[in-house]
């Protein structure tokens, strides 16, 4: 016999009395026949963290690209600069 085909219980009517009665007495849910399979919830955690570590790594990938580019622009900045600054020194030491 499967959990779906068990007849829902019906509740009780709550008897009347202090609220601490009210409290502690056990209603069950109407329509609470919704069960999950564990195994899909294993993989769906599964799934959720494989998609957020790939997110990082595409993330991080493209932010190192953005890195190593401008660190490429900055060394041909400073080797401009170097050229300028020999060539400036020459013309001086030639005079």
């Amino acid at each position: 016999m499967k959990l779906d085909d068990a007849p829902a219980p019906t509740p009780k009517p709550a008897a009347s009395g202090t609220s601490e009665d009210r409290s502690t007495t056990f209603r069950p849910v109407e329509g609470g026949n919704e069960m999950q399979s564990g195994e899909k919830l294993l993989v769906e955690a599964y799934a959720a963290i494989w998609l957020i570590l790939l997110a990082m790594v595409f993330f991080s990938w493209r932010r190192q690209s953005k890195t190593d580019a401008r660190v490429a622009e900055l060394e041909a900045a400073l080797a401009k600069q170097s050229a300028q600054e020999g060539q400036a020194r020459r013309a001086e030491g030639g005079e």
